[in-house]
């Protein structure tokens, strides 16, 4: 966290409004009209004059925090990584059948063809294969495992609306395989979890 509140800082610090408008081009700050009702709108500032916008938002922002997204959200992004930077809206529903006949089709929705250059996404792809390895925060997780997991393990305090609170957290991790290949992902949230590991590597 400290390295990459760090980096952020170095790259942004004198043009926030670039690292905000990057985010934002991802095509992640909007609802992605799913075919499924109570879709959260996600918090993702659109410009530093917005409200809620201090000094300390950019370093809050590469850490995960002072933005909201649900799990499937944070998933697309991810399988966005995994689809070689295009990143499609979730599908629910490939076909509607009556009577055994097929009625209607549903085909993919692209909604970014590229959200990053090929080079930013193998060094993020480089980095989600290195959580699983030696030094990685979920490197005993997948130690033994048949096929090579990529993925980030996440750990943050929870707000209940009025701040956060101290010792109560929420766990994750997200990732996919095979990391060479990948067909499946998976994201993973305990919300406050109370087996005494609280962490993301114990989540994943």
């Amino acid at each position: 966290n400290i390295g990459t509140a760090l980096l952020v800082k170095k790259s942004f610090e004198k043009n926030p409004q670039k690292f905000l408008d990057k985010l934002n081009s991802f095509g992640f700050g909007k609802q992605m009209d799913l075919e499924l009702s109570g879709e959260f709108k996600p918090k993702l500032y659109a410009s530093t004059k917005a409200k809620g916008w201090s000094g300390l938002s950019l370093t809050n922002m590469a850490i995960g925090y002072e933005t909201q997204f649900s799990p499937l959200q944070i998933l697309t992004l991810y399988n966005a990584v995994a689809n070689n930077g295009t990143l499609v809206r979730p599908l629910f529903v490939q076909e509607i059948r009556q009577n055994g006949r097929v009625v209607e089709k549903k085909n993919p929705v692209v909604l970014n063809q590229a959200i990053c250059k090929k080079e930013t996404l193998a060094e993020c792809r480089k980095m989600m294969e290195g959580v699983m390895e030696k030094g990685g925060t979920a490197e005993t997780v997948f130690k033994d495992s048949p096929y090579h997991v990529a993925g980030k393990t996440g750990t943050a305090w929870v707000n209940d609306g009025a701040g956060y609170e101290e010792h109560k957290y929420r766990g994750s991790f997200v990732g996919y395989f095979p990391a060479e290949n990948p067909r499946y992902s998976c994201i993973v949230v305990v919300h406050n979890p109370t087996s005494g590991a609280y962490y993301g590597g114990a989540v994943a």
